[in-house]
């Protein structure tokens, strides 16, 4: 969970999942705006605000829950930046591409093929060995690896991305099966084209809409699990 907090007055408020420290000028009292992780960072290097129990009016201190003396729920002070009217710029326009990260999309690639290559090898090597009598046990297990592959690649382009929001977690995982898919279609496209143009097309097509549900499903999955996973690993 991440925060920012005033240097000067002391107010502090915890940061959107699309809000950054740099879309902040400043306090409404002029003081420098800084990132701290949790709300034990703002109050640990200096003395917490006392507030009064409203039901005996003893002093507590801000992060206390419940009244040392009466042990009744305390009321929380409510002293957020956002109360002092912050100064907040214009957000621009965030297109498709700008929430995509082409390093993870590429090691996400990079990831399914070495994971493919080391399947087949294992399925090969499998039926060699057994003369081809173990070869739907060979084929069962290719797959098995092939699915946890499939979404590990997408888990590792959205990882890489750094998002914490679904949506783009979704969107970073799904390009690795929908690229894939893309390639894969053209490729089935160009050989069969050599004998039918006509089946060529309709062929890609096919892999095209075969693929992108396949493994951009499955890529998507994974997608989705590198922000969940970023959520529940924050230093509260």
């Amino acid at each position: 969970m991440r925060y920012i907090v005033c240097d000067d007055c002391g107010g502090y408020y915890k940061l959107e999942e699309d809000e950054s420290l740099e879309d902040f000028d400043e306090c409404q009292c002029g003081g420098n705006l800084r990132y701290a992780a949790s709300f034990r960072d703002i109050v640990k290097d200096r003395d917490a605000p006392t507030i009064l129990c409203i039901h005996c009016g003893a002093e507590n201190k801000e992060t206390d829950t419940n009244c040392v003396n009466c042990g009744e729920k305390l009321r929380k002070i409510n002293r957020r930046i956002s109360d002092y009217q912050v100064k907040r710029p214009m957000k621009t326009q965030i297109s498709i591409l700008d929430r995509i990260s082409f390093t993870g999309l590429i090691a996400g690639l990079v990831f399914l093929l070495i994971a493919t290559i080391i399947a087949v090898f294992g399925v090969v090597g499998s039926v060699i060995s057994t003369g081809g009598m173990d070869l739907f046990r060979s084929l069962g297990g290719y797959l098995i690896i092939m699915v946890f592959a499939i979404i590990g690649s997408g888990f590792i382009a959205s990882y890489i991305s750094g998002t914490k929001d679904y949506i783009d977690g979704l969107l970073n995982g799904a390009m690795v099966g929908l690229t894939l898919s893309i390639l894969g279609a053209l490729l089935v496209t160009i050989i069969t084209m050599t004998m039918d143009v006509l089946g060529g097309l309709i062929a890609g097509i096919v892999t095209l809409v075969v693929y992108g549900l396949i493994y951009g499903t499955l890529t998507g999955i994974g997608g989705l699990v590198a922000p969940w996973l970023r959520k529940n690993m924050e230093d509260y």
